[in-house]
């Protein structure tokens, strides 16, 4: 099988993974570490810095940010796949670039990236130092981005990446295919060339390592913050150590599991940052109800159901506020697509009754649902996962809301996630509620492009036309989004909102998708 046909095939079924289990994506949100990178002798530390290895758990000490690792990961993202070293990594380590609370792109390391076809160029900021006042090169860039290929944590996202090198002091990529967004995906960590495969390697950004169990701002950091002077690190082993530890008073922040219900109690509060965890409507469009084919068998169905849904109110009520409305295929707070939404976040119901007639259905007086031109009345099939009370209370909230509208819906909820996906897998649905994290690239590709992830998709030459002109050209996007409204393959719901725990005397916490501590400006803790 060609190269390029084993990554798509790859990507696809990574994509398939994720939407039927609902897992993060792109890695490093809940997976555990891995045993065999994880064991990294404490001698590989770098020399010109004392070992942070973190203190048991005891009362945190008041007015100090207290935060859990897990010692025997180190700090090294590339090495493991763990969210608490990635949180810590946040601080150790600059970036190339970082994605704003508001979904923009901040150049660091990085002072531009253009994307052209397939070639990528990283033009890299001269200036900047590590904690031990040696100077960042274009080649530790270079071996960064190496490791973050072959990592667990970002080898996903970037695996569309088929040659780097140096060139005249820039990053030159070449991927596979065109991306008009791939400098979203230039989050990563900068490390020393030398360092990279190290479980402690020398700062490069905001804190490096002092005294035994915490973390010192650094005299050298590239972009400084008015954060705080010292951080502690106190040992846990897991996230329900540090879900305990806040409660105990050991901890006083953490970043809540993606797909868990946030923990939280009297003595402690909720901050939250935007994501790009998607949860859509699945449609069958390839049915064999001959009576449905004219609704989930058509763009113009498929558009007419989509309006018909109050995602505003999903958000709200079902997801209590930790979702948004998704106003088109792109979130909306990207750049290119901010102000261009092609799906409305409240119901629209004007037309709907002119927009049944053309597609072959009248209302049921009687009943109060429409029916086709054989009398069969309008009963869609919406499967849902049981495990998640989100997604049971949306799937309740959208009966209601179709139901308004002369559309019955019956829902079946399957406890079991092995007959969940079975079913999804062999068509027995009309409808189903999935969640997919997708990368910052905001890569629809698997949906459009036929395969495992498409299932019951109509494929349209016309929206994969769009799609290939938008990953070329981001200008194109606002004409992606008109095609996308069209065919509506799968219908946008909302898209999810990360939560941070924190302790009452934590205020300020700025958080974004690619960094828990995005901004330390306003970072207070109370004595």
């Amino acid at each position: 099988m060609p190269a390029r046909r084993t990554r798509r095939f790859a990507r696809v079924f990574a994509l398939l993974l994720a939407l039927l289990f609902a897992l993060p994506l792109p890695g490093c949100a809940n997976a555990l570490p891995d045993p065999a990178s994880s064991a990294v002798p404490a001698s590989t530390a770098a020399p010109e810095e004392s070992a942070a290895s973190s203190a048991p758990l005891t009362q945190a000490e008041p007015g100090f940010l207290t935060l859990g690792t897990i010692p025997s990961e180190g700090f090294n993202p590339y090495l493991v796949n763990s969210q608490l070293v990635v949180q810590a990594a946040s601080l150790l380590f600059e970036k190339l670039v970082e994605i704003t609370p508001d979904m923009e792109l901040e150049y660091r390391l990085a002072q531009a990236v253009d994307c052209i076809g397939e070639q990528v160029v990283v033009h890299l900021r001269g200036g900047c130092f590590f904690a031990d006042g040696s100077p960042i090169r274009p080649e530790d860039a270079l071996a960064s981005l190496n490791a973050a290929r072959a990592s667990a944590c970002y080898g996903g996202r970037l695996a569309g990446i088929e040659e780097a090198k140096l060139e005249n002091g820039a990053l030159l990529l070449t991927l596979a295919q065109p991306d008009s967004l791939f400098a979203y995906l230039c989050d990563i960590p900068v490390l020393k060339e030398s360092e990279v495969a190290l479980a402690q390697p020398t700062a490069s950004g905001r804190y490096t390592y002092g005294a035994e169990g915490e973390l010192v701002r650094s005299n050298h950091a590239p972009f400084p913050q008015q954060g705080p002077d010292r951080i502690l690190l106190a040992q846990v082993n897991g996230y329900d150590a540090m879900v305990s530890g806040l409660a105990v008073g050991a901890l006083n922040l953490y970043a809540a599991a993606d797909g868990a219900d946030a923990v939280s109690s009297i003595a402690s509060q909720q901050s939250f940052y935007r994501t790009n965890n998607l949860v859509f409507l699945g449609v069958n469009a390839a049915g064999e109800d001959e009576g449905k084919a004219p609704l989930l068998g058509t763009g113009r169905g498929r558009a007419l159901l989509s309006r018909l849904i109050d995602r505003r109110s999903l958000a709200e009520k079902c997801f209590y506020g930790r979702a948004y409305p998704a106003t088109g295929a792109i979130n909306g707070f990207y750049p290119c697509v901010k102000g261009l939404g092609s799906i409305l976040a409240e119901q629209d119901t004007a037309g709907a009754a002119e927009e049944f007639a053309a597609l072959g259905y009248q209302l049921d007086p009687v009943s109060g649902y429409y029916q086709d031109a054989a009398g069969r009345p309008l009963r869609l099939r919406l499967l849902v996962y049981g495990g998640s009370t989100y997604k049971r209370y949306a799937a309740s909230q959208l009966a209601e809301q179709l139901a308004a509208q002369g559309v019955y819906l019956e829902t079946t909820v399957a406890d079991d996630f092995g007959a969940y996906l079975e079913q999804i897998q062999s068509g027995q649905f009309d409808l189903y509620i999935g969640e997919v994290k997708l990368y910052n690239n905001m890569d629809i590709g698997p949906f459009l492009e036929g395969g495992a992830a498409s299932v019951g998709i109509v494929q349209s030459e016309v929206l994969l036309q769009a799609w290939q002109e938008f990953r070329a050209n981001l200008s194109a996007a606002g004409r992606f989004e008109e095609a996308f409204a069209a065919e509506m393959p799968y219908l946008p719901l909302v898209w999810g909102i990360g939560t941070v725990v924190s302790s009452r005397a934590v205020s300020g916490v700025s958080s974004s998708i690619s960094n828990l501590f995005y901004s330390l400006e306003e970072l207070a803790i109370e004595p």
